[in-house]
């Protein structure tokens, strides 16, 4: 391991940092999925609003009718239900998009029962109808998980940038070093300026023995902050 100024690199605070390279193409790719993601789970919220919306209406003010099945198209968890039913002679139809269960069953010509706005009675939907899947809620888990990815890793990168740029360099010593597939985790600890003894370990791609020196950069007004310098 090449000997570090120590002294050349304190009087070099605050330093120019930068998120690494690949961590700005790995976020470049999240948020562009997040993107991806954001434009059918948009539509999809405000389809199941409305549609929330509209069962509430017609809990409230609606009429039963019995309905009958005119198309059904089953998909892995709903069913598309197409329907027809008349109220004082005229003749509406409608469509649903339901969930499952009992509605695998439905069959053209089937009969289901339809709640309407004896108003305005093309304002339909079946009683039934449940407009809310496992599949939305994974899609929708999805991309809340890229989101918080995204996140731990901008305030990872933003605290690594801090350390580098602020951080304080002294010697440390190895205390151990293990194998990590092509790399190693080396273990360490140094004394701080303010005589405080810590610990630390970071990520190498050449092996170190206990005892060998190694340059340490840590925070002052956080010496847990620390890390093999330079990062």
């Amino acid at each position: 391991m090449d000997a570090i100024d120590l002294a050349e690199a304190n009087t070099r605070i605050p330093r120019d940092a930068r998120f690494e390279d690949d961590a700005v193409t790995v976020l470049g790719f999240t948020f562009f999925f997040i993107v991806l993601w954001l434009i059918p789970t948009s539509w999809m919220t405000y389809g199941y609003i409305r549609g929330s919306q509209l069962r509430d209406v017609l809990q409230r003010d609606g009429q039963e009718a019995s309905g009958e099945v005119t198309e059904r198209y089953a998909g892995r968890e709903d069913v598309d239900v197409y329907y027809r039913f008349s109220v004082d002679g005229a003749s509406y139809t409608g469509r649903a998009e339901m969930i499952g269960g009992k509605y695998r069953a439905l069959r053209p010509g089937n009969k289901i029962a339809i709640r309407y706005l004896p108003q305005k009675p093309d304002v339909n939907q079946p009683v039934g109808w449940k407009w809310f899947s496992a599949g939305y809620a994974m899609f929708c888990s999805l991309g809340l998980l890229l989101l918080a990815g995204a996140v731990v890793l901008v305030i990872a990168g933003m605290r690594k940038r801090e350390l580098t740029r602020m951080g304080t360099v002294v010697e440390g010593r190895v205390t151990g070093c293990t194998p990590d597939r092509k790399s190693f985790t080396v273990y360490y600890e140094f004394t701080t300026k303010d005589n405080v003894g810590m610990e630390g370990e970071t990520t190498m791609q050449e092996e170190c023995k206990a005892g060998d020196p190694i340059p340490v950069m840590y925070l002052r007004s956080n010496p847990k902050r620390n890390d093999f310098y330079p990062l």
